[in-house]
């Protein structure tokens, strides 16, 4: 597929929900929760984060975001309580290749959320929904061998590790090996 035939990414403007959490585009109503959350230390160890994320940086992810969906090739959604409507976090998918049928994805949670499965039900909901709408037949998730959370997260999801790639990617100018795990069409549970 040539950049000429990319097209846009559409996602249920109500989202998708398990009755605990709701995946959904995000709102400007959002950006003080998300600042709030991206002060957090272990957001910006773990991500690519800007160490002082502020309005500005909120704006430039907005506009970026909406870049990638408009050309499909990422979509960032926000990870919201279901029946408060609450911010909890952030999830989205990356490099989508449709030659390949692959794509990744990528998450955080903000400290009040953490510790009640949030992020699982997220990344279950939303690989379910990439294999029922987008032409990819393989999901990856790249997370640093010591981020023990999101591993956890990864395998509770039903992803496999594959192994630890070395010096895979560069994050805040510094190259970290990376654990590899996927998930295949037909074995999300």
């Amino acid at each position: 597929m040539s950049a000429s035939e990319a097209r846009p990414i559409e996602f249920p403007v109500e989202g998708l929900s398990d009755g605990s959490v709701r995946v959904r585009l995000r709102a400007d109503s959002d950006t003080p929760s998300v600042i709030e959350a991206c002060q957090d230390p272990e957001v910006v160890r773990w991500t690519r984060v800007p160490d002082h994320y502020d309005e500005h940086a909120a704006e430039e992810w907005m506009a970026e975001s909406n870049r990638q969906r408009e050309r499909g090739e990422g979509l960032h959604l926000v990870i919201a309580d279901a029946s408060s409507d609450a911010f909890l976090g952030s999830v989205g998918i990356h490099r989508i290749d449709p030659v390949e049928g692959r794509c990744d994805i990528g998450y955080f949670l903000a400290p009040w959320a953490r510790g009640r499965g949030a992020m699982t039900g997220a990344v279950r909901l939303l690989s379910g929904w990439i294999f029922e709408a987008l032409p990819i037949e393989r999901i990856e998730i790249t997370i640093e061998p010591a981020n023990g959370p999101s591993r956890a997260v990864a395998e509770r999801a039903g992803y496999r590790l594959e192994g630890i790639l070395r010096s895979h990617t560069v994050i805040k100018g510094t190259r970290r090996d990376m654990a590899m795990y996927s998930l295949l069409r037909g074995e999300l549970q």
